[in-house]
């Protein structure tokens, strides 16, 4: 399951596991090196004791005799032995130690006889060749050490269901504030978008709650937005809908063929302008939910403009508007931006530049390279924006006063929404020779097609 608090919880276990193995194998250790000390110490002077027993007297040949255990010794009493030996021959020997000898060498030694092991110790006495063998046997040892270790450790496995169960409760503490947001957050309505308060927040999701509240006002944005795209399209959209309801009536009521024709001609042209409207409208709710270009590659500028330059070609013609195209030779101009969102741009500029020429008029579209930008140009010979509408005229369904031609107001804006989302930068300009208008949008030189 993806969740903190279990994640958290395994990896405090875990964490802690390793720990008590840690402490385990440390205690493990130490109780095997004290006993070990405190044991070779007992051997060693058992030795001597025995070896001072030599020096005064001489030790019973009780060779190969049976061990008689005392009645108020101890169980390990047989566990315990020794062997005098001189050269070859087994002086004396006591406990449960073998014929053999016990080691073949002084000082301290393991060694395994048999299925025994033993912990031996050598001393030599002050006759020639002889020497004297005291040795424990090593299960002595592990006994102790197993015993002492368990007792080191007692504590620490008594408390492993207290520790598991502060953990738990310690964790469950530090993601409070955590529920406490996705309780705040749950029980809000879609229309609750105020910031959460962060100074309840801890330190550590702050980030996190920083981000929701940027995400809520940028929710709030939009939603504002399309409330108020909303009512402008409906405004917008209620007028040449009317018109075409006025049209359509006139053709059913008419008996004059004439009229009629005529009512149907204009019904047709509304119709024209509602599905343009309609197609621009949908087209600038599209780029409205965009954040970013909509994909990474590059694309030549003067192709596209080709095209587009060819498409309004027969409408320019109608006009009788001198349509031209300008760029450079050699060099592709490449931009960022995709073919479509491309042709929407300059379709865009193209119609309102042929739009507001007169008959007889010139608009020249232009493509230039400059170091590391590419630059649009679409000039125009009509009477051009009053500096006082230039920045209101990329304002949606804004038209500046005194125009009759048809239109929404929507162009520019799909435009400007186009820069905004591929980093261009568009400005508008005074045509040389005036009157007329400039539109330069400028572009980032990508690198060459693929």
């Amino acid at each position: 399951m993806n969740s903190i608090r279990y994640r958290l919880l395994f990896s405090l276990f875990v964490v802690q596991a390793i720990v008590w193995i840690a402490v385990g194998l440390v205690a493990l250790d130490r109780a095997q090196h004290e006993v070990d000390e405190l044991l070779d110490a007992q051997l060693a002077q058992t030795a001597h004791v025995l070896h001072q027993i030599t020096q005064t007297g001489h030790l019973p040949d009780i060779a190969g005799a049976p061990q008689t255990l005392s009645p108020i010794g101890h169980a390990y009493e047989s566990k315990i032995s020794f062997q005098l030996w001189r050269g070859e021959v087994l002086v004396s020997s006591f406990g449960a130690a073998p014929a053999e000898p016990l080691a073949h060498g002084l000082g301290f030694s393991d060694q395994q006889l048999a299925d025994t092991r033993w912990r031996v110790f050598g001393l030599p006495t002050a006759r020639a060749g002889e020497v004297l063998y005291v040795a424990q046997n090593d299960s002595i040892r592990q006994e102790l050490i197993e015993y002492l270790t368990f007792q080191a450790l007692q504590p620490i496995l008594w408390s492993l269901p207290l520790t598991a169960l502060l953990i738990w409760l310690a964790v469950s503490d530090g993601l409070r504030p955590l529920m406490r947001l996705t309780r705040d957050i749950t029980h809000r309505s879609a229309a609750q978008l105020t910031p959460i308060d962060l100074r309840r927040a801890p330190l550590e999701i702050r980030p996190l709650t920083t981000a929701l509240n940027g995400l809520m006002a940028r929710l709030e944005q939009a939603l504002a937005a399309e409330r108020h795209f909303a009512a402008d399209a409906s405004h917008e959209l209620r007028t040449p809908f009317a018109i075409i309801r006025t049209y359509a009536q006139i053709a059913r009521r008419s008996t004059d063929a004439d009229e009629r024709n005529d009512a149907l001609a204009k019904l047709i042209r509304g119709v024209d302008r509602a599905t343009h409207l309609i197609a621009q409208l949908l087209m600038l709710a599209r780029l409205q939910h965009q954040t970013g270009a909509a994909a990474a590659g590059s694309w030549s500028l003067i192709a596209t403009a080709r095209q587009v330059v060819a498409d309004k070609q027969e409408y320019a013609d109608s006009k009788a508007i001198a349509l031209s195209l300008h760029f450079p030779d050699g060099d592709p101009c490449c931009v960022g931006v995709a073919p479509a969102a491309l042709t929407v741009l300059l379709g865009n500029l193209l119609d309102n530049a042929l739009k507001f020429t007169p008959a007889g008029g010139r608009v020249a579209v232009a493509v230039q390279a400059r170091r590391e930008r590419v630059v649009l140009r679409v000039e125009d010979s009509g009477r051009g924006i009053a500096p006082g509408d230039q920045m209101r005229v990329f304002d949606r369904f804004y038209r500046p006063a005194g125009q009759t031609e048809a239109g929404a107001g929507l162009g520019l804006a799909i435009v400007q929404r186009i820069c905004e989302l591929h980093d261009a930068e568009i400005e508008l300009l005074d045509a040389e020779p005036k009157p007329g208008l400039l539109v330069e949008v400028n572009f980032r030189k990508a690198a060459r097609e693929s």
